[in-house]
């Protein structure tokens, strides 16, 4: 009879070998068949584990070809222990000018499916610090200022589908955006060019976000701001969105010596 110990480090390490896979077959991603003929496991095994993998957000389903990809969570923890280079290295002076420029928070995120992911934080000067989320943390799309800007500056038909599937993301902690009040929120910071939104984590405090734009004019990943809300009143409110929008365009441009035409791929590939 095999006991319980046996069969958990059984399970990690078929979960283990179906990421090695997936890592193993690059950008393009890797389908349900591959996947179990790479592991050797039967497909209603590899799906169920695929499906536990997908739920952590290790590993994405790219639905439109049937594909699955590495998750940016796991590429978080990979980067927590090893040297950053690539797209952290590209971002990181932008990210220490507007924590220097601001005295306050400064995240980085990036979009995974119907999630944002923290992939940077620099920490401000200003005594009373908004620290809302961790490096490598997930949050629902809508929820706090960065992963706003992800969802209103995705394109149309995706924010269609995201704005559809919210309500069904689940995840072990953080805050739930209210769907009613996302399209709102997302006509408004298209207007003003820039994301604002109440920190859930921190009574008391609030967000700014803008999006670090690809070529066709959709988010590949964004910046924001977390303080106290007294510090992101006007006129100083406007000054920060300014600062913000200058470093994310000065990003984009430096992205397009490395792609002419920057996209979410572009950055995944400098994330690997």
């Amino acid at each position: 009879m095999v006991d319980e110990s046996t069969t958990s480090i059984r399970s990690v390490e078929r979960a283990a070998a179906i990421v090695q896979a997936i890592a193993d077959a690059g950008k393009a991603g890797s389908r349900l068949t591959d996947v179990a003929v790479a592991t050797g496991l039967s497909k209603t095994t590899t799906h169920r584990l695929l499906g536990t993998l997908c739920n952590l957000g290790w590993v994405e389903l790219d639905e439109q070809n049937a594909t699955y990809v590495l998750g940016y969570p796991l590429v978080a923890l990979g980067l927590a222990a090893s040297d950053r280079h690539g797209f952290l290295n590209l971002a990181a002076p932008h990210l220490l000018r507007l924590a220097e420029l601001t005295g306050d928070t400064v995240y980085l995120t990036v979009k995974a499916g119907a999630q944002a992911v923290c992939i940077d934080r620099v920490l401000g000067t200003f005594p009373i610090r908004a620290v809302t989320t961790n490096i490598g943390e997930r949050r629902i799309l809508g929820s706090c200022a960065g992963s706003l800007a992800l969802l209103a500056w995705a394109d149309p038909d995706e924010v269609e589908r995201l704005l559809v599937s919210l309500p069904s993301v689940e995840l072990a902690a953080g805050p739930v955006p209210d769907p009613a009040e996302l399209p709102m929120l997302i006509q408004r910071a298209r207007v003003r060019g820039y994301t604002q939104t109440p920190a859930m984590l921190v009574p008391g405090a609030e967000g700014l976000g803008v999006p670090v734009l690809s070529a066709t004019g959709t988010a590949i990943a964004a910046f924001s701001v977390d303080a106290i809300a007294a510090r992101l009143s006007e006129p100083r409110r406007s000054q920060v969105a300014e600062w913000m929008k200058r470093e994310a365009a000065v990003l984009a441009h430096r992205l397009r010596q490395f792609d002419s035409a920057p996209s979410e791929g572009t950055v995944r590939r400098l994330l690997q």
